[in-house]
């Protein structure tokens, strides 16, 4: 189904049928089906509808009880719903209107007259599907970083407290990981601010092609970024902190045209079942172990709490 998409829903009433080719010569994208169930259908995308026109001819009770299931459905209110039949549906229009239909017109109205009538709420649904689609754009661009596309702090923040919830609850790890370039601030006085952010960008990708499908990883400001893991536990966010970091070492990053190598300082903190910490907990000890790495020499993996200072020892050999 594409935008400014109308539904008619079983067209027993030839005006239906007919009123199909004038909307369709007006824009709309005319769907018929043979049931009202289609209002109910998972695959629907509510989101594109203008209108649905339903054909009145069954049990009233029945029909009254699709409305209001329809309009439940997330965005459906916004929908325009009219209904076409004989003088049942007439007779019953204050039921109809009050399940969630918004006008109900006679079957023996010429095609156009009911296209005529309808097309003010057509229009209104139009714009109201116009509006939220600018609206969801415009969350989805609240929760992405400008610079680098991912997630923002505001997004990662919100992936932190549901993931953490949901770890708690099914008795599984979550890891985090935060990560920063070392001495990036010489980038930045040696080639300007431009070509920093050019690196910011390089760094970005190569951070998010290391991480898992589900996995969030997301800039929280400046060249620092954070890495959330799902069901990794300690050994696991290790390892996949070890595996960025050598895509990190082994990449040549663009700098004012010229090929430069970097490195990168790594943090890394679990969640793990049955341990009281807060999703908060997670991050500041993930920040903690990438400031002990800055000051043991930077261009490392380090894990917090200093309790796994043997495993940190002996990743380290490995990376050196």
């Amino acid at each position: 189904m594409v935008a400014n998409a109308v539904i008619i829903a079983r067209p027993l009433w030839p005006v239906l049928r007919r009123a199909a080719r004038f909307l369709a010569d007006g824009g709309y994208r005319v769907e018929e089906a043979t049931s009202w169930s289609k209002l109910l259908d998972s695959g629907l995308s509510v989101g594109l509808l203008s209108g649905i026109l339903l054909g009145e001819h069954g049990d009233t009770a029945e029909e009254l009880e699709v409305i209001r299931r329809f309009r439940e459905r997330k965005g459906a209110l916004g929908v325009p719903i009219i209904l076409v039949g004989g003088m049942n549906a007439l007779l019953r229009a204050e039921k109809f209107v009050s399940s969630g239909v918004d006008l109900v017109l006679p079957a023996d109205l010429r095609p156009d007259d009911l296209v005529e009538r309808a097309r003010p709420l057509l229009r209104y649904g139009s714009l109201y599907q116009s509006l939220s689609e600018s609206n969801r754009e415009l969350r989805e661009l609240s929760m992405r970083d400008d610079l680098t596309g991912l997630p923002n702090r505001r997004q990662f923040s919100q992936d932190l407290v549901r993931n953490a919830e949901m770890a708690r609850r099914i008795g599984r790890c979550l890891s985090c990981i935060i990560v920063d370039i070392d001495d990036f601030k010489r980038i930045n006085d040696d080639f300007g601010h431009p070509e920093g952010d050019s690196v910011i960008r390089q760094f970005g990708q190569v951070i998010h092609s290391a991480k898992r499908a589900y996995d969030t990883v997301a800039r929280l400001g400046g060249d620092e970024f954070a890495w959330l893991l799902m069901d990794a536990d300690p050994d696991q966010a290790l390892h996949a902190a070890g595996r960025a970091h050598h895509m990190v070492s082994g990449t040549t990053f663009e700098v004012a045209g010229k090929p430069v190598k970097l490195t990168a300082s790594f943090g890394v903190s679990s969640l793990l079942p049955g341990v009281e910490q807060s999703a908060d907990d997670l991050v500041a000890n993930a920040d903690r172990a990438l400031y002990w790495g800055k000051e043991s020499g930077k261009n490392i993996v380090r894990f917090y709490p200093p309790k796994k200072a043997e495993r940190d020892a002996e990743t380290d050999s490995h990376l050196s």
